[in-house]
């Protein structure tokens, strides 16, 4: 006959931990499940449980003396995480880092739950009179620590996918593997002093209050690593897509100076070819090669030099797009930005207006308006250019529609250089109209 005490003891603490590392396994999902997901994480859970049924059953029955006993559930635990690793593998696609990461993860998650209902529980017996939370030997205790361990998990798995924009998956596998055993091993070291040294309840209440504040400290930890991590990778695509940019348009200036000395030549050339021939139809042909020449050998002169390569570069690209550009600007506003910053900034404007212009079916639409105009002590820039396709907008700026990394920073390069000088850029879509705003305040950097 099924009694409290057996069911406990037999079933309940021998599992109840595979039962919590399952729900992570769960609560964890990166979004890329393997095919026949359900049947992988029936047998992620079968396995679980029978590993630790059966080490648990070692332990409980086999080991005798506070030391081995402590031992033992530090190779529980120590088990436990490797099982948590193997099931994550064989349910979704994961890297190696991300894998460590996530089993890191889990297992701080599985301590704050675990410890918190232990920190309860034990001082629940140090006051007298006290309905106890949990009691050893019953299913009802059982089933209130369940679901304390299940409060626990859905709240740090909450504050995890809320905090954390995107779980670190390049991060060096050796660098993630000392921390993971680290980590790991303050674990075991906290399993075993629990084992050992909590002779009476004020010791257990105190070593559980202890490993709770460890474990919330580690918890957060790590989401602060995430985010750091995150940053940082963001910043180095940011400057790796500048960098490429400043390169490209390097590149394009000497190609638009060579073009404008070939160009000038080949007018004086066409000129002196028109003085020595009379005849009608090569003429003609004269004239449609001269208007080419003109066409792209006409270079911007804004008053800057470095914007005057941009302008010339997309008014070229303008025009075989087969769209209107017009700007009224003049460049010397801007001559307290940098180099680098004068291509992000007019660059990444004017591509992202061509792009969605291009896609515009009435050629007569197909325009690009640019002006630069000092307000008071603030310099602006603004940009407008029709478009048709349907715009995602996320905190008050477009969602790119390209795949890949390194696009989306166009926009987000341009928000930087806007506050960096105390200003702001904004955007405004609507009636087929976008519009891009950018205030800066010439003499008043940010670091």
């Amino acid at each position: 006959m099924m009694t409290d005490h057996w069911f406990i003891s037999a079933i309940d603490h021998r599992i109840s931990s595979a039962l919590i590392f399952f729900l992570l396994l769960l609560l964890t999902d990166n979004g890329k499940k393997r095919p026949m997901f359900t049947i992988r994480a029936l047998i992620s859970l079968c396995c679980m449980c029978l590993v630790s049924w059966a080490i648990r059953t070692v332990v409980d029955v086999y080991l005798t003396g506070v030391v081995w006993i402590g031992i033992g559930h530090g190779f529980y635990l120590l088990s436990l995480s490797l099982l948590y690793m193997g099931a994550y593998w064989l349910c979704y696609e994961v890297t190696f880092p991300e894998l460590i990461y996530l089993d890191l993860l889990a297992l701080t998650i599985y301590k704050l739950a675990w410890n918190t209902f232990k920190v309860f529980a034990a001082a629940g017996k140090l006051i007298t009179g006290v309905p106890q939370l949990w009691t050893s030997y019953s299913i009802i205790g059982s089933l209130v620590s369940y679901g304390v361990y299940t409060l626990v998990c859905l709240l740090t798995c909450w504050l995890h996918q809320r905090i954390v924009k995107k779980i670190p998956d390049d991060s060096s596998p050796g660098a993630m593997g000392i921390t993971m055993s680290a980590f790991m091993g303050c674990q075991i070291v906290l399993e075993f002093c629990g084992r050992v040294f909590t002779a009476d309840n004020a010791a257990l209440f105190l070593y559980y209050l202890c490993a709770l504040l460890y474990t919330l400290i580690t918890y957060v930890v790590i989401l602060a690593i995430s985010q750091l991590t995150y940053y940082r990778r963001s910043s180095e695509d940011m400057q790796n897509f500048i960098r490429n940019k400043m390169q490209y348009y390097q590149m394009s200036r000497d190609g638009i100076t060579s073009l404008q000395i070939k160009c000038h030549d080949l007018k004086h050339q066409i000129a002196a070819i028109r003085t020595k021939t009379e005849q009608e139809n090569f003429n003609k042909y004269l004239d449609r090669l001269e208007d080419s020449i003109i066409e792209y050998g006409t270079v911007v002169e804004c008053g800057h030099e470095t914007i005057n390569v941009v302008l010339t570069e997309k008014n070229i690209l303008c025009t075989t797009s087969g769209v209107k550009f017009s700007y009224i600007l003049d460049g010397t506003l801007f001559n307290f930005m940098t180099e680098m910053e004068i291509y992000s900034l007019f660059g990444n404007a004017l591509d992202n207006a061509l792009e969605s212009c291009s896609k515009v079916a009435d050629p007569e639409k197909r325009v690009i308006s640019l002006k630069a105009a000092a307000r008071g002590d603030m310099v602006v820039l603004h940009v407008e250019n029709c478009f048709e396709q349907a715009l995602t907008m996320v905190d008050g700026m477009p969602q790119t529609t390209k795949a890949g990394s390194g696009h989306g920073f166009g926009l987000r390069s341009i928000q930087n250089i806007a506050e960096k000088y105390g200003g702001v850029a904004t955007v405004n879509a609507e009636n087929g109209l976008f519009k891009l705003t950018v205030l800066m305040k010439p003499h008043h950097p940010k670091n």
